[in-house]
């Protein structure tokens, strides 16, 4: 049993005990994964909460990333690795391979008739697990519920915060987790990071024999506003942080170390050599936060569509195929986590995916798999959470286009201040006619309007669990 591991041993234990008594319908071809486990590759997806690049040591961040910069030496960092600004169109964008407009109807919103990666890759015949956030079942201003519970997206085992939106719980200290169902508050003194990562290092050596396919949707380094005295957590191992900068710079560094805990197990279980591993960021880092990276200051950009909003850390680490050390500057968006690992288990792309192989460029074979990168972003947040922006924009490494004919030239310009000053103004003309075109051959409807704060709403009792029985005494400061 993993050391912390506690009070998780619910159908997790129940499911490994009966030896995954289910029963699985699955092809002829279907069975060689099953049955040669060792040809499979596993396949590990870290997904950060509110980081952008300039938080990673790999990316020249001032904060100190050890064993993500170490994922990035063994393996491929993206420098032009995007997202959408904010959590759940990425989230939705990167577990179905498709643009927004497609399958997006709600925030905090998973379409059920969605087909998910992670539904592909249990048809494959993997063990599946997310641990971590999840918060796709729906919003508070629902009546009923028109999201998806992990089970719906194709996940075998969840440990993961906020699935129902009323379940009013915390997600660092005294956190509120489902586990595979059933809701569980966890003593003041442990820490909700923690849980997750317990839970997944279980998960790896309990399955370390059959393929498996993790999503682990890590819980830092994102604010909570329920906090009495800030929005920015102390970790264990940064429980002398009095500023936001000292608790976020802690709570990246937590970050790094939950995530060295997982290449560690991946090790020690000699599962390295054919392992993917896959570390993405879901949006830019919160405005509150001002990172130094080089010679910058870089303040977080989320929910702005910003490059500070959508560039994320990208990197891919899978030792049996891909070259250690590359540094690549082609453009890439987490809409492609899905055809590339389709391609990577041999398989053909299914039908309708929007996102692109990376594969081909990480064995050398081309520069590029787009020529820009297009976003229909309409996230219909609450009234309650500004800003309220609903736009359509394009673009490449030097230009951004949006569809009211704002126009960027990105190098001159990076934070797009009204100024519309372009090094080349013939060839930000020539840029300008490229997007120009290619977001007129994106078959996308007309942007919905923004969340009315004039519609009638009472938010609803929310639930509340209390502290479970013998807990122990320490109350950590937040």
């Amino acid at each position: 049993m993993i050391k912390g591991y506690r009070r998780l041993n619910g159908l997790a234990g129940a499911i490994a005990s009966a030896g995954l008594a289910l029963t699985l319908i699955i092809l002829p071809e279907l069975a060689v994964a099953k049955s040669s486990p060792k040809s499979t590759p596993n396949v590990v997806l870290i997904l950060l909460d509110d980081a952008g690049v300039e938080t990673v040591g790999a990316y020249g961040s001032e904060i100190d990333t050890p064993n993500i910069d170490k994922l990035a030496e063994e393996g491929v960092l993206f420098k032009n690795g995007h997202a959408t600004p904010v959590c759940t169109p990425s989230r939705t964008r990167m577990l179905t391979g498709t643009h927004n407009f497609r399958h997006y109807t709600n925030f905090m919103t998973l379409d059920p008739s969605a087909f998910t990666v992670s539904e592909f890759m249990q048809k494959q015949g993997y063990e599946t697990l997310v641990a971590g956030k999840w918060q796709l079942l729906g919003t508070m201003r629902d009546k009923i519920l028109k999201g998806s519970r992990p089970a719906d997206a194709g996940f075998m085992e969840s440990f993961v915060w906020q699935v129902e939106p009323l379940q009013k719980g915390m997600r660092y200290w005294g956190p509120t987790f489902e586990e595979n169902g059933r809701l569980t508050r966890f003593c003041n003194d442990e820490f909700g990071p923690d849980l997750t990562n317990d839970y997944t290092l279980d998960f790896i050596q309990r399955r370390k024999d059959r393929p498996f396919f993790i999503l682990y949707s890590m819980l830092l380094p994102h604010d909570d506003l329920r906090l009495e005295t800030s929005k920015w957590v102390r970790t264990p191992d940064s429980m002398q942080a009095v500023s936001t900068q000292e608790r976020f710079h802690g709570m990246m560094a937590y970050a790094d170390k939950l995530i060295g805990n997982i290449v560690s197990a991946i090790d020690d279980e000699g599962l390295t050599e054919n392992t993917i591993i896959r570390l993405l960021g879901d949006n830019g880092t919160h405005p509150d936060i001002v990172t130094r990276m080089g010679n910058e200051f870089i303040r977080g950009g989320k929910w702005t569509t910003t490059d500070s909003g959508t560039h994320v850390p990208f990197i891919i680490k899978w030792p049996a195929k891909l070259a250690a050390g590359q540094q690549l500057n082609s453009l890439v968006e987490i809409m492609d986590v899905f055809p590339t690992l389709a391609s990577a288990l041999g398989r053909a792309v299914p039908a309708g995916l929007d996102g692109k192989n990376l594969l081909p460029l990480m064995i050398g074979e081309v520069d590029e798999v787009r020529d820009a990168i297009f976003m229909h972003y309409a996230p219909r947040q609450s009234p309650s959470a500004p800003p309220w922006v609903h736009t359509r924009f394009i673009f490449d490494k030097e230009y951004k286009l949006y569809h009211d004919g704002r126009f960027y030239d990105l190098e001159a310009n990076p934070n797009e201040t009204p100024t519309y000053f372009y090094r080349d103004r013939k060839a930000a003309f020539i840029a300008f006619k490229k997007l120009f075109e290619l977001m007129q051959d994106i078959d996308d409807p007309a942007l919905p309007a923004i969340t009315s704060p004039l519609d009638p709403y009472e938010r609803p009792e929310a639930l509340q669990l209390n502290e479970p029985a013998r807990c122990g005494d320490r109350q950590p400061e937040t």
